[in-house]
């Protein structure tokens, strides 16, 4: 791992290129698991699968909001089911993958203005 400190676009992509694993993250970087561990709580005081399961959730949100259905999300961001992911995303955001669709964003506008 180079000496400079990585931008958020680039833990990012590097995220997307490790497939989401802590494991394949440390080894693009070529430093251990335990050195990738106290990397990510001095950066971002979280555990290297949380941050990236977080990650992962806020990129799968970001597909639904544009027109993606949760099984393509899924598909898209690696997750090993559409069940898998919607269980992910409670846990993250703690509500399903539906309330970020674009139809259900209309729905609640409007129920909302009544």
């Amino acid at each position: 791992m180079s000496r400079r400190t990585l931008e958020s676009t680039e833990w990012e992509r590097l995220a997307k290129e490790a497939e989401f694993d802590a494991r394949k993250m440390a080894l693009l970087l070529s430093i251990s698991e335990r050195q990738l561990q106290r990397l990510f709580k001095q950066k971002f005081a979280d555990t290297p699968s949380r941050w990236l399961h977080g990650l992962q959730c806020r990129l799968a949100r970001q597909l639904i909001s544009q027109g993606y259905s949760t099984k393509a999300a899924a598909a898209e961001m690696g997750f090993s089911s559409g069940s898998h992911m919607c269980h992910q995303f409670k846990r993250f955001f703690g509500s399903s993958p539906q309330n970020f669709a674009p139809m259900s964003e209309a729905l609640l506008k409007l129920s909302a203005a009544e």
